[in-house]
């Protein structure tokens, strides 16, 4: 099989966790994979408050675009098909957790930004989610060395058209190791003192989990041990990222678009990406924001545009999106995505890399 064909997986008969809360307005929730019991996370469309499936392709442009990165070398999380007969969206995409249990946990771009400043409200000041603004959260809490990561998630956005990238759409991966350290002989602590420490680092262990004011520690909680965290991290890769490929589109506006070239032309020009640029109110258009990131860091911004540059294959992209739905079986053909709506993915991937590579 292609590596970049998405597979299918039937996952009606796999527990759900329903009590979980995953976020997002997106009908979804986590279910065990009943050999390994790992957690994927199973998605569907966006719904209205009224539970209508607001975009029906929308799952499509997840996986489409997690297969596009992967090919363009971006760090992905990789989605692919799954059916649900007993859930009201039958089919969506699937992704395996990020995170593993009690090992390591995912904390959202909101809350390194909230963090920074406690009166920045993400609901009310859209304004303020800029560029800029991350960068300073991220620097405050010494994760400055992820700016570069960032810089690489918008390239990558305006490659789709993603135009969702709002602070729960990025994250970072933190995983904490406990280092004991005995100062004096074992014999000289008790047995009721040794299980009292033990107690302690167990509760603070769990609390790493919950609190995220917690990044590196060190207890002293008799003159015998010595207890220390190490904190860990790595960004997140690149998720939730179905906002993009014109799947607000019916299928009629497709069509249109398929046979105006200046239809096409005029929606690429007016996306816009969700993260601002200090000192403009408004949101900037894809390019305008990546024309700012080279003149402001060009070594980072040059480096992943030509990394695009060097992977970009249009016939391989075409592949992909074409192939896209191969794995799906002949019952739940209705479920595929039409020719024309393949074409104008199509199009609008190529149309927008080669409008990033000419920024060089």
């Amino acid at each position: 099989m292609n590596q970049f064909e998405a597979t299918f997986t039937d996952i009606s008969d796999w527990h759900k966790n329903v009590h979980y809360s995953t976020g997002g307005t997106r009908s979804k929730y986590i279910a065990l994979e009943p050999e390994t019991n790992d957690e994927y996370f199973f998605k569907g469309s966006k719904e209205t408050p009224k539970g209508e499936i607001r975009y029906p392709t929308e799952f499509w442009s997840e996986i489409i675009s997690s297969k596009i990165g992967q090919f363009l070398g971006f760090p992905m999380l990789d989605y692919d098909i799954a059916y649900d007969s007993k859930h009201k969206q039958e089919i969506g995409c699937l992704s395996k957790s990020m995170v593993l249990g009690s090992k390591n946990k995912l904390t959202e771009g909101k809350t390194y930004l909230t963090g920074f400043n406690a009166r920045y409200n993400p609901d009310i000041d859209k304004k303020d989610y800029t560029f800029q603004f991350i960068c300073n959260a991220l620097t405050s809490f010494s994760l400055d060395c992820y700016i570069k990561n960032i810089v690489e998630i918008i390239i990558f956005d305006s490659i789709i058209g993603n135009s969702d990238r709002h602070q729960e759409n990025w994250g970072i991966i933190t995983k904490h190791e406990i280092i004991h350290e005995k100062k004096l002989e074992k014999d000289i602590v008790s047995k009721v003192e040794e299980r009292s420490i033990y107690r302690k680092i167990r509760r603070l262990s769990r609390r790493f989990f919950t609190d995220d004011s917690i990044k590196s520690e060190q207890i002293l909680e008799n003159p015998s041990l010595v207890v220390k965290f190490e904190v860990k991290h790595k960004l997140a890769p690149i998720y939730d990222s179905g906002c993009c490929l014109g799947r607000e589109h019916l299928d009629e506006k497709v069509l249109k678009m398929l046979n105006d070239s200046q239809m096409i032309e005029a929606y690429i020009k007016k996306g816009e990406s969700e993260i601002h640029w200090e000192g403009n109110e408004k949101k900037r258009k894809h390019f305008e924001l990546v024309k700012l990131l080279l003149e402001h860091y060009p070594t980072e911004t040059q480096k992943f545009i030509a990394r695009v540059e060097e992977k970009y294959n249009a016939e391989t992209i075409k592949n992909i999106i074409d192939n896209i739905d191969v794995n799906l079986p002949k019952d739940l053909i209705k479920f595929k995505l039409s020719e024309s709506r393949k074409q104008l993915m199509f199009k609008l991937v190529t149309l927008r890399i080669e409008k990033l590579i000419k920024l060089l």
